[in-house]
């Protein structure tokens, strides 16, 4: 994974996305935006999915330690206002 020079100042959690990471990854929604916003990740690529499109895989590390992997969707590049599709925490 390359460090793309991308912006994420914002992340906007969808109420069915927010639960999936509660329920089904153990993870909430601050733990994701401390891993990833305002140049905390430190890794980030695009992917093409067949299914799902073109998203921004982010890799980063909450203050604790926990290793994020976040699938983010645009919303405004330039602001850097970003939809998270899912995430889910990387074992060491």
């Amino acid at each position: 994974m390359t460090h793309e020079q991308v912006w994420i100042a914002e992340i906007r959690f969808p109420p069915p996305i927010e639960q999936k990471l509660h329920e089904k990854h153990g993870l909430s929604a601050w733990e994701v935006e401390e891993a990833c916003l305002l140049g905390a990740h430190r890794e980030a690529r695009w992917h093409d999915h067949p299914e799902y499109g073109r998203r921004l895989l982010v890799r980063g590390t909450t203050y604790s330690g926990a290793s994020i992997l976040a699938y983010l969707k645009p919303i405004d590049m330039e602001d850097g206002i970003w939809e998270c599709r899912t995430a889910r925490r990387l074992e060491r």
